[in-house]
């Protein structure tokens, strides 16, 4: 290689050599730098709120329980007194799509007798036992009792339980999730004081649920076809909202 060659390299090569110094100086200073920032400082907080409203629905499940000495007339002997529950329904306020159908069985019914023969008895086909249950829904919540007395009157063998709810519970759903949200920030705050730190605003947020429960769950209802109607307190209903929110600090 002749000599002005090899200047020619060396003029070329000194700069590259810097700037590729540099570069790595630039990225090794940077790595450094964010080594040294801290993480994220995070305070996690579950927010919490509740509301009590009055209900504006109730749902009870009435069931028809009849036996035969066949299937057909024991699931004949439902149909007719069920047919009558929902007569009594219908006449009381209640709208054939506000009537559900949760439950429907048929199936023999076997009794023990003794046997000479065994020390256990033997099983004997007694007859058969329909069950038919339908799902209400009342609006009208103040006759509730006097639906209860119409139904069993008209042949209701069971009244299982009433819930009590809102028709619309999305109308209350602002108001719980933003006191939700008032209550994570308090927490928030109460935390970072007792640490010594100051809250400087969110870095994540998200809802966690709504819901709507009567305040003290499923009522067990024994209807009593002597009284005028028969006596249901419908209370309150407890409506509860959960937030997440990761505060920074």
């Amino acid at each position: 290689m002749s000599k002005d060659r090899v200047r020619h390299l060396r003029k070329f090569a000194l700069p590259a050599l810097l700037v590729i110094g540099l570069v790595a100086f630039v990225i090794s200073e940077g790595q450094v730098v964010d080594a040294q920032e801290p993480a994220g400082r995070i305070i996690s907080v579950t927010g919490q709120a509740e509301i009590y409203v009055k209900p504006d629905v109730a749902t009870i499940s009435f069931g028809v329980e009849t036996n035969g000495s066949t299937a057909q007339e024991a699931q004949r002997l439902n149909a007719q007194a069920m047919n009558k529950v929902i007569a009594a329904l219908t006449a009381g306020g209640i709208a054939k799509e506000d009537i559900q159908t949760s439950n429907f069985s048929l199936y023999p019914v076997y009794e023990t007798q003794p046997a000479p023969d065994r020390s256990y008895g033997k099983q004997v086909l007694s007859g058969y036992r329909c069950k038919n249950t339908v799902s209400v829904r009342i609006k009208d919540i103040e006759n509730v009792g006097g639906l209860i007395d119409a139904a069993v009157s008209a042949g209701a063998t069971n009244v299982n339980s009433i819930v009590f709810g809102v028709l619309d519970s999305r109308k209350y759903e602002d108001e719980v999730l933003a006191k939700a949200v008032a209550n994570a920030g308090h927490k928030a705050e109460v935390m970072a004081r007792a640490a010594g730190v100051n809250i400087t605003g969110i870095s994540r947020m998200s809802d966690g649920y709504v819901s709507v429960s009567s305040m003290r769950g499923a009522v067990k209802v024994w209807a009593d076809t002597d009284v005028a109607a028969s006596p249901v307190e419908p209370g309150e209903v407890l409506i509860t909202g959960t937030v997440q929110i990761d505060f920074t600090f």
